[in-house]
């Protein structure tokens, strides 16, 4: 499965209640690679309205995704992580911070965006800053 494969395949569609199938999907990301594991931290991070999760199991969702596989960007995205796990919204300056540090590991889009809708942006500095760094590292491919 390729990577657009895969996006389609999840993207609105997570199985929020299936353990063994929200398992297996994030032990496919992992096979796919790249971004694709934070493609899923981002839906297990923003469930839908329409969809009830307890935190519990939310909670053990995230660390089982987290558990699955090693990356640098893991810990530099899980304050973001959680405070959406938890409803509740960092602060703008600390997610530009986590943006700032993210830039450094290029492609890391769908870490990006879990930053950026974790926090209010009231200013629109942090869109502001995640148009610049996607940019940057279109540039640099």
């Amino acid at each position: 499965m390729t990577y657009e494969e895969f996006y389609y395949s999840i993207d609105c569609n997570f199985p929020y209640h299936d353990e063994k199938e929200w398992k297996r999907i994030i032990q496919q990301s992992i096979e796919i690679g790249d971004d694709a594991p934070f493609m899923v931290l981002h839906e297990i991070c923003r469930v839908p309205a329409s969809e009830k999760i307890e935190e519990s199991k939310h909670l053990e969702m995230y660390n089982y995704w987290k558990e699955s596989f090693s990356s640098p960007v893991q810990e530099i995205v899980e304050p973001a992580s959680l405070t959406y796990i938890n409803k509740g919204e960092l602060t703008d300056k600390e997610a530009l911070e986590i943006m700032v540090k993210l830039s450094k590991f290029p492609n890391s889009y769908n870490a990006l965006q879990v930053v950026l809708f974790s926090c209010p942006d009231d200013e629109e500095l942090v869109d502001g800053k995640y148009e610049e760094i996607v940019s940057m590292w279109k540039s640099a491919t």
